[in-house]
């Protein structure tokens, strides 16, 4: 990803304080004042820089890990009670969740949104351009923190279900309190129209490709609308996406990328981590994923993952080059997830087949697509829900993808102690953290 070279633009962070003038915990001092469209591309590429690795976090809660009991003790120190879910009292050495990082982010676009219009030196495309992807990176922000510190969104509820902050000003005297969830995600959808209306770049060029793009926009309009519920608008979306690309790289093939891989062909953002160095060093793949693959015929296994002393060690992040939001994959597996909601499973199983074929060996890609012909439709929803579990594995899906189903019960361990997450469990919304609600008492409003 870039770096900023030409200019510093020290903007505020996000902590909300209790005093009714000072809802922000640092006012902007000795900012230069970004004019021209590089300076405001400088800004936006530092808020796109800032974008907070919390799915790797996520990841470490989920039924994709079990823990490395030989990892370095700090390592293990700073993800054991996220591993636990011990989410009430963990210990100090705890990594936090990154509700400030969130804000920073959406506060940056904020900026480029309401003053990057004014911007000097480009074509009025260009400065389009530019907001447009403000606009859709604040769209994301919320989209990710409303997925965290709230309840999945249900149409029955989302009106009064608490939700999260919706900031889309800098405005030092505001008041920031939850809004429901489904004000953040009219925000979302608003935001996500907004950035479609001004941005004119299809697919972002390799190296830029971590920029939205209307592909970028159009896939998370998809999942959005997935994880809404709205199985029409969440098919018709992806379909749209795969009209303008549809590649995925073909494992059988010696010189294929890792699908993740922000070079990939399957590349459509490639912004978050799905999971880093850090959280590689701390987990093994859980029993349970590695149970889903066929080692030997599915070809994704030797690839993600390497044998280590019998435990498996993840091979699909680790440095930026496995930076990834938006990929082809995904928009297979939201066509067949919805046809099969929408008992359409002839286009199920198809969409379904054509990513499997590109992920298994000749052989047993024949014996799965007779397989799934003979699947009705809870087993067909059922399999597409385990083709993800094993296709999107340390990309940042699973946990949420828990979420929005069965909430199922998992079990932990770490050595002599078993945790457990109950179905259902509250625990499956992470808690607002108690820096931000001791600074900021309207988020227990």
């Amino acid at each position: 990803m870039k770096k900023l070279t030409s200019f510093i633009y020290i903007l505020l962070s996000v902590l909300l304080l209790t005093s009714c003038d000072e809802y922000l915990d640092v006012k902007p001092q000795d900012k230069v004042i970004p004019e021209t469209l590089d300076e405001f591309r400088g800004l936006l590429t530092r808020a796109y820089e800032k974008v907070p690795s919390d799915k790797a976090k996520m990841l470490v809660r989920s039924d994709e890990v079990k823990f490395n009991m030989n990892a370095m003790l700090n390592d293990i120190s700073r993800f054991k009670d996220i591993f636990l879910w011990k989410d009430e009292t963990p210990d100090k050495a705890t990594m936090s969740f990154d509700w400030e990082g969130y804000y920073k982010v959406i506060f940056y676009a904020n900026d480029v949104i309401e003053e990057g219009v004014h911007a000097t030196g480009g074509s009025p495309e260009e400065v389009d351009q530019l907001v447009g992807e403000a606009y859709l990176l604040r769209a994301l922000m919320h989209f990710d923190l409303v997925n965290q510190y709230a309840k999945h969104f249900d149409a029955a509820t989302a009106g009064t279900d608490r939700g999260v902050p919706v900031a889309t000003s800098i405005d030092l005297e505001k008041v920031y309190e939850p809004s429901t969830v489904s004000k953040v995600y009219e925000l979302i959808q608003s935001d996500l129209e907004m950035g479609l209306d001004l941005i004119n770049i299809e697919s972002q060029e390799l190296g830029k490709n971590y920029r939205f793009s209307v592909q970028a926009a159009y896939a998370m309009q998809a999942r959005v609308h997935l994880y809404m519920g709205d199985w029409k608008n969440a098919q018709k979306l992806a379909l749209q996406v795969l009209e303008k690309n549809s590649k995925l790289e073909d494992l059988n093939s010696a010189d294929c990328k890792l699908p993740n891989s922000f070079d990939s062909q399957e590349s459509i953002l490639a912004l978050e981590e799905g999971v880093n160095s850090q959280v590689i060093k701390t987990v093994h793949v859980s029993d349970e994923l590695v149970a889903a693959y066929d080692k030997d015929q599915d070809l994704r296994f030797a690839k993600y993952y390497q044998d280590n002393g019998g435990d498996y060690v993840v091979l699909k992040g680790g440095d930026d080059s496995y930076r990834c939001t938006f990929r082809t994959a995904e928009m297979y597996l939201i066509v067949a997830e919805t046809a099969a909601r929408l008992k359409d499973l002839d286009k199920a199983q198809d969409y379904l087949n054509r990513l499997k074929a590109k992920r298994l060996t000749p052989d047993f890609y024949a014996q799965e697509v007779t397989r799934v012909a003979g699947l009705k439709q809870p087993a067909l929803v059922a399999e597409i829900m385990q083709e993800r579990f094993r296709e999107l594995a340390f990309e940042g899906h699973r946990w949420f993808d828990l979420r929005r189903t069965t909430q199922p019960e998992i079990v932990h361990t770490f050595g002599s102690e078993t945790a457990t997450l109950k179905k259902g469990d509250p625990r499956y919304t992470i808690r607002y953290p108690q820096e931000a609600i001791d600074n900021n008492p309207n988020l227990n409003n």
